[in-house]
Parts: C-alpha cells; structure tokens; sequence
C-alpha cells in the first residue's frame, strides 16, 4: 500500500467513525478543512476526527496536543542519548531491575538449561522481542513439553529479532475482573520539571484488554478509560480506536465508569520515584501493574507516550503541557 492510498483509507475511516456517511460536497469540504488544519496545527487525519477539529474554532485548537506538538514535547523534553533506556526491553529491565516484580532472562546471554529451569519455574512464560511495541512481538508460550535447547535454537536462529523472556504476573482480582485474558495494566504519563524537581502527572488511565486477546494495548483492539489524578476514580466512560463507548467492559459486564483505582496514592508515588530516576528522559508514559498483594510493578517506560490516548474522551492537554514546558 503506497502512502496516497494508506492516506485515502486512512482518512474515510475517521470519517466514517466519527462523522459518518456524507455528501459528496461535504467530504470535500472535510479533506480541504484536514489540509489546512494539518498546515496550521500539525495535526493528523486522527487528530482531526478524534478532537472534533473538523467543528472547533481557532481557540478549542489550541486546547489540544497534535502530532505536531507531541513531537515537540518530546524534544524539548527527552534527551536522544538516553531514550534507549524506554525503547530496548534489555536496557529497561537492568536499568529498572528492582522495580519489575518479575524474572527474566536474556535468550542470548541464557543457556539451554537457564531456559529449562526458568520454564520448570512457570507454567507459560511470554517471548518478547526487545524492540517491540504496541503489543506486537509478544508470544505466549506453554512450558509444558518445552524443549529447551530447540527453543533456544529458534531464538537465536533469528538474526533480526533479540528476544527477552518474561515471567507472567497476576493482577489484583479487581482489575483482572476486567479481562481475564490479559493483564490490565495503568498508564501514567509524567512530565519531569527537573528545574524545580517536581514529577507531574499530566494524565493517568486503565487500559483494559478485550476480545480476548493476552495484550490489553489500546491499538490492540484494548479500551481505556480515565483515571482522575487526584481521586483515582474513573470519571469517564470506556472508549477503543474506532469510537466506541463502554459504560461496563463488553466481555465481562464489569462497570468501567465510577471504578475506584486500588492503592492509587502508592501508585503515585511509586510512578514519582520511577521519574526521578530518569531525569534526562522527562516525558514518559509508564505501563504499570498492582500485584495481588498491592505491590507495583513496572511494565514499560514509552518515551512516545501517544497523545491521543491521553485526550480522548477527556480534554485537550496542550496548554498544561506548555505551562511546565517553558520550565525545562
């Protein structure tokens, strides 16, 4: 698919999810409007449907984080050096290694036997390939039956893949009530004002798998939700990538809306520590989980965060971004 056609597509899928059928004259007038929004703003056909820029003023423009102005986070905020600390699932676990709450093991760096003892100590484990994202590279595999050294063979047999092992965690039951199938993981985003040393958490929600997949990643066919920062309550309804809306989960029935967070001042806390940490890379969106017992547990560090899944269904973050910006 060359990129005209990716664009076309692109383009009356947005349409159709959040404007619907249209004439001729009116979907003209949509394209001429993105064009000149994408010209002015910096924002992607995405930002364009999912923001309502197609109806808001100049002002209700300025309210919102577009692609334009993700990037320009991103460079004020991260330093190039070190974002491969958020991007190599190997340099992050060693880096964060007493905040993972889980075993792991390097495929080039283990021996047959590592591998087999690991899987006698899991009953499944998850292959991970190091530079993966969104979910995608991630391999569930069953212990029983393994044969070790085959297993090792086939990793190291990939000369474009450098994979990792994980150990699978359990959740605490009131979030994995939400799909059983995947872990239920929370993203706070972080804004690092190292100037005045002060953590701020620009937006935090639940990610929630669906469909039954083992990856709860809300390009994944996953839905978020809106966590308030200060109550840990969810104060707004469910929603995926193609604009729908859920008052409960559509698997379990579970009430998204109104659901307290467990432990939500630790996980504040916790996620404040994880920033300091990493004071070079000041823009970061953290995956974390709650342990059964309330412990946290780090799952990933998105030097990218997406924008999007920040605003949807909530507010623009722009404005509140440049106030701490202009600090850095």
């Amino acid at each position: 698919m060359n990129k005209l056609t990716y664009i076309y597509r692109r383009f009356h899928q947005m349409k159709d999810a959040y404007v619907g059928p249209t004439s001729i004259v009116r979907t003209l007038w949509l394209w001429l409007g993105w064009i000149n929004n994408a010209i002015l703003y910096g924002a992607t056909i995405s930002d364009y449907f999912a923001y309502g820029f197609y109806k808001l003023q100049h002002s209700g423009k300025q309210e919102y984080i577009t692609y334009r102005r993700y990037h320009a986070i991103q460079r004020k905020a991260n330093n190039k050096n070190d974002i491969h600390i958020c991007r190599s699932k190997i340099d992050f676990n060693e880096y964060f290694a007493d905040l993972l709450g889980r075993e792991w093991l390097d495929t080039r760096k283990a021996t047959a036997e590592d591998i087999a003892a690991f899987a006698q100590r899991h009953s499944y484990f998850f292959l991970k390939e190091i530079l993966s994202y969104r979910g995608i590279g991630v391999t569930r595999v069953e212990s029983e039956g393994l044969n070790a050294s085959a297993f090792l063979g086939q990793c190291l047999s990939d000369n474009d893949c450098h994979y990792i092992l994980e150990e699978p965690l359990q959740e605490i039951s009131c979030l994995q009530e939400f799909h059983p199938w995947s872990i239920n993981t929370i993203r706070v985003v972080t804004l690092y004002d190292t100037t005045n040393d002060c953590v701020h958490i620009m937006n935090a929600r639940l990610r929630m798998g669906n469909k039954k997949n083992n990856v709860d990643n809300f390009h994944f066919d996953g839905i978020g939700a809106n966590i308030d920062i200060e109550t840990g309550l969810i104060d707004g309804v469910g929603y995926d990538t193609h604009n729908q809306t859920y008052l409960v989960h559509p698997l379990t029935g579970k009430q998204i809306i109104g659901f307290k967070m467990p432990e939500w001042e630790k996980c504040k806390q916790f996620i404040d520590k994880a920033a300091r940490r990493l004071p070079s890379v000041r823009y970061i969106g953290w995956d974390l989980v709650i342990k059964p017992d309330g412990e946290m547990c780090l799952i990933e560090a998105n030097d990218n965060a997406d924008h999007d899944f920040q605003q949807l269904h909530n507010k623009g973050l722009w404005k509140e971004y440049q106030a701490i910006l202009k600090n850095l």
